[in-house]
């Protein structure tokens, strides 16, 4: 019994700073850092994103071909997450739906502090449709200033090919239609 409470109470105190309530955070032409993931195994993701490598190689955000890249921030731990994955899901769509050539934007996860099975297990317990990655050492996550899961950071990409971040928020959001449109607001679209 000792064990499990002590259990809990660790893992409480490692997971609970990372999640967070709502928060939005004004931005001013703040450039995205270089972050560096692997490119995905699966060919749908590497198609969505835009990625001529192989599988396991390097490759920058700003390699993403997108207008606006959406990052989320989660983990498989965090009970807000989980409750707001249909959403998140429901905001995937909305993106699927409004990109075309003329405009895109594009959304990945960055599973904070998970591994890769973890991330695994959370894209497929909540049917998670868009590419996810681990972020065990939890440097992508700092490397942004990440702050508490779930949060997102959108950045737009420049005519350089420089990526600028346009929103950051901590926490979840209300509805779709509201975080997309102050979005696209902020993206300069709308």
């Amino acid at each position: 019994m000792i064990r499990y409470v002590a259990f809990v109470l660790l893992f409480t105190l490692t997971i609970l700073p990372v999640c967070s309530g709502v928060a939005a955070e004004s931005v001013s032409g703040e450039q995205l850092p270089p972050v560096t993931l692997a490119i995905p195994e699966d060919a749908d993701y590497r198609s969505y994103l835009g990625l001529n490598g192989q599988p396991g190689e390097s490759f920058d955000l700003k390699n993403i071909e997108a207008d606006v890249l959406l990052i989320q921030f989660f983990s498989m731990y965090c009970p807000f997450c989980q409750e707001e994955a249909p959403l998140i899901n429901e905001l995937f769509q909305t993106i699927l739906d409004f990109s075309s050539d003329d405009f895109s934007v594009k959304m990945i996860g960055i599973g904070t502090n998970n591994t890769n099975f973890e991330v695994g297990h959370y894209r497929s317990t909540y049917d998670i449709q868009f590419p996810v990655f681990p972020d065990l050492d939890m440097q992508s996550y700092n490397a942004l200033g990440g702050k508490g899961t779930p949060s997102f950071i959108a950045c737009r990409k420049t005519d350089d090919s420089e990526c600028t971040i346009i929103l950051r928020q901590s926490g979840g959001f209300n509805t779709v239609e509201e975080f997309f449109n102050q979005l696209l607001r902020k993206s300069g679209y709308r």
